[in-house]
């Protein structure tokens, strides 16, 4: 009887056991599904005029339009660099570019850099890249810094791109050959990674990024039709931007179909100031330049949502780890936040300052030491922009605008604020010191 007893007594437990881990596996995967996916879309050079909901009177973006109406449109959202390579490093890793010592239009992020992919796979992500890369080779290929797949072009792409895939950058090994618009080929490729990861409810990080509007301009003609009045080079840039639109339109609605949309973060950027006259002082080059920023995301923003609290590309990174619940250890450091409170509805006003800088090596005998440019910072409604001396200006140049008031910064308020300026060329000398350290390396350092 005592044997019969403790054998129940064994099996009880052992079913017990049993329970408790299937029921911690099947939580575990319960909570894996409730993770959003999370999608960055990226435009290659498109401003923040450039879209129907901004007000330009020309282009014709109305899946774009439809985004800023029903998710949050940022008025105020900056690139973190004037140039492509710069940007799209901020948006991968929530730093400032030259951190990295990334100080060239287009060239290798700094190996040794935690983008979004990496972090996002410890929460059970799985990543792919899609279109321009523009962050390096070799060592720093899409694969070699967290994502799973990548069907990738070096730099911007026009009619009939043709993609490495993985780790291939060889002429001779670009399996993947397009037709049509740039924009919806590279979104069909994504749609079919996007599409897999729904069918089995895995949640996925996807990076899709365009090279459109980026000179010189193609559109095909499709778009070049909406504007039959405009010389062709303009129907070809304002056809490139419809182009892009209509990938955006694409997104959004197999996004519905697969019935993922409700809990899917979709967040589109550019990477830098524009090219076109609409786009005003935010261009291209430009240090501290408004771009273009919206962010759908049902399950979380379920009415329109409006914001002029000043956000930057290096908010993406520190944004989707809070979303995901991610930590990263031997986090280097990161100069954006979580902007997690303004969609929930919570932040009024931007709690940190935000820098923007240009620079580069100051000696090629030691490439620990960098020089600084012109910068920018951005603390309250004020954009104060420092200008170092130069062969035409003698002395520095300091400027202080109320970018809410005055958003095109056409009335200089320096002389005004002696001590707003004094308080605020203080904190820009302390960034810029940090930056320094991480230049040399620091920031690596275990």
């Amino acid at each position: 009887m005592k044997h019969l007893i403790r054998f129940y007594v064994f099996n009880s437990t052992c079913l017990l056991i049993w329970s408790l881990s299937a029921a911690n596996l099947f939580a575990a995967a319960d909570d894996l599904q409730k993770k959003p996916n999370i999608i960055f879309v990226v435009a290659d050079d498109m401003g923040f005029k450039d879209t129907g909901y901004s007000g330009n009177p020309i282009v014709k973006t109305p899946h774009l339009d439809r985004m800023a109406a029903e998710g949050l449109r940022f008025d105020n959202f900056y690139s973190a660099g004037g140039t492509c390579s710069p940007g799209r490093m901020a948006i991968l890793t929530g730093r400032t570019p030259m951190r990295a010592r990334m100080t060239t239009t287009v060239g290798p992020m700094q190996e040794g850099e935690v983008t979004v992919a990496a972090a996002l796979k410890t929460a059970g992500y799985e990543t792919g890249l899609f279109g321009k890369w523009g962050l390096g080779r070799e060592g720093t290929h899409p694969l070699k810094v967290g994502f799973d797949e990548a069907i990738w072009s070096k730099n911007f792409y026009d009619l009939g791109a043709v993609f490495f895939v993985g780790d291939s950058d060889k002429r001779d090994e670009w399996p993947v050959k397009t037709t049509g618009d740039t924009s919806v080929a590279i979104m069909d490729i994504a749609l079919d990674f996007i599409g897999k990861r729904a069918r089995r409810n895995q949640p996925f990080f996807a990076q899709i990024c365009f090279g459109s509007p980026h000179a010189p301009h193609q559109a095909a003609d499709e778009f070049k039709k909406l504007y039959p009045d405009l010389p062709e080079m303009e129907q070809n840039l304002w056809g490139e931007i419809s182009g892009l639109d209509a990938a955006v339109g694409k997104l959004r609605e197999e996004l519905r179909r697969l019935g993922i949309a409700d809990n899917t973060l979709v967040w589109f950027v550019s990477d830098n100031g524009g090219i076109s006259d609409t786009s005003g002082i935010e261009k291209k080059g430009r240090i501290g330049a408004r771009t273009i920023g919206l962010l759908e995301w049902p399950r979380k923003i379920s009415k329109p949502m409006r914001s002029t609290v000043p956000v930057c590309h290096i908010d993406m990174y520190p944004t989707v780890l809070d979303i995901a619940g991610v930590t990263m250890k031997h986090q280097p450091v990161i100069d954006g936040i979580s902007v997690l409170p303004l969609i929930d509805g919570g932040m009024e006003s931007r709690p940190k300052p935000m820098g923007f800088i240009s620079g580069g090596y100051a000696s090629k005998e030691d490439p620990t030491l960098c020089k600084f440019n012109n910068a920018a910072w951005i603390e309250g409604r004020h954009m104060l922009i420092f200008d170092p001396p130069n062969k035409r200006r003698k002395a520095e140049s300091v400027t202080l605008y109320d970018i809410f008031a005055d958003p095109t910064q056409e009335k200089d308020l320096a002389a005004q604020h002696p001590e707003k300026i004094r308080d605020m060329l203080e904190a820009l000398a302390v960034w810029r010191e940090s930056i320094k350290a991480s230049f040399a390396g620091k920031d690596y350092q275990r």
